[in-house]
């Protein structure tokens, strides 16, 4: 089967800022290929550089240093007017919305087209066809102030799309709502995706809205890729230690936790076996006792996969023996810090 092209390069990328405390390097030289028609995850804790990033990709905040590409095309190579016209091949949606507050939620999703020169009729169609599209036909004619969080959001995906853009860049679009409207947002874009096969870049710090919409992710820190692969490569086997911790913990507020506990593992089940009592067997044929310390389940790509984390008994050999056990059933185990 042939390559997936590349939508999106990244070749060191650097960027500076100066402050009053003088020059700093947030991006430290970052490389990525994202590809046509894929859903990309970056993903990172508070200060790492995942919204600089993003920005540098449309050139909002200019890299000093390094390429970005679009379609094959070097965007730090051109002016401002073909800038400007590269700029519509790629929406962008954040997370407080940027709704213009004096416009209906169809003249919100009409502004870009009218100001990119579309007859007024034309880009009322348009406008009209995507709030449908997001589920918003019954409030075209509502003001942001009428609308919910999810409802302003939609309005915003739906702006986004007015320009019919190669891809679409998620700066923490769902941070701001609740859990069921972020599902709800969620599956608009992996429909979105689907139906119009728009190349969709997800900033987070969130592992669950990773796992939920990505086909890949990218785990940004200290201005650095720290790893990158398939959603399941680093939820079955993260192999940096800020991949473990955004695995692990998921967004937790990790101070809730005191002191470090020994001898703990986590435990990867994948496709239902997490239902089936390999745990209580293990205990029973090894007379040995682990403590559940956390559970999940996490459906990546259409796959159910469960994750525990284990705290294993003091004595090394019957330990080993218990995690032995667990590996020879196909259970993915790997000590990790749990504080």
């Amino acid at each position: 089967m042939a390559e997936q092209e590349t939508m999106i390069r990244l070749e060191g990328i650097k960027k500076r800022f100066q402050t009053k405390a003088g020059e700093i390097e947030v991006l430290h030289g970052v490389d990525a290929d994202i590809k046509k028609g894929e859903v990309f995850g970056i993903i990172g804790l508070s200060g790492a550089g995942k919204s600089t990033l993003v920005r540098c990709i449309n050139l909002l905040e200019r890299p000093t240093g390094g390429k970005v590409w679009l379609d094959g095309v070097d965007l730090m190579a051109l002016n401002e007017k073909e800038l400007r016209e590269q700029r519509r091949h790629m929406g962008m949606i954040f997370q407080q919305f940027h709704l213009l507050m004096q416009k209906t939620a169809l003249e919100n999703v009409c502004f870009p087209l009218l100001i990119s020169g579309v007859p007024k009729a034309q880009a009322k169609e348009r406008a009209k066809e995507l709030l449908e599209l997001v589920g918003l036909a019954d409030r075209m004619e509502s003001y942001p102030s009428q609308l919910s969080g999810g409802q302003k959001q939609r309005v915003a995906i739906a702006r986004a799309l007015a320009t019919e853009p190669k891809v679409l860049l998620c700066d923490e679009a769902t941070s701001a709502l609740d859990p069921n409207t972020t599902a709800g947002v969620l599956a608009l874009l992996k429909d979105i995706n689907a139906r119009l096969g728009i190349t969709i870049v997800v900033i987070t710090h969130e592992m669950s809205v990773i796992q939920e919409i990505c086909d890949r992710v990218a785990i940004i820190d200290g201005g650095l890729i720290a790893e990158e692969g398939t959603v399941e490569e680093i939820f079955r086997n993260p192999k940096t230690q800020i991949g473990k911790e955004l695995v692990l913990h998921e967004g937790e507020n990790r101070e809730a936790y005191t002191g470090r506990l020994p001898h703990c593992y986590r435990l990867v089940f994948k496709g239902g076996s997490e239902n089936e009592p390999v745990l209580g067997r293990m205990m029973i044929d090894t007379k040995g006792v682990a403590n559940i310390l956390a559970a999940n389940t996490r459906t990546i790509d259409d796959q159910a996969f469960g994750q525990m984390v284990l705290q294993f008994p003091e004595e090394k050999e019957l330990r080993e023996t218990m995690i032995q056990y667990l590996r020879d059933r196909g259970v993915v185990v790997e000590e990790v810090e749990y504080v």
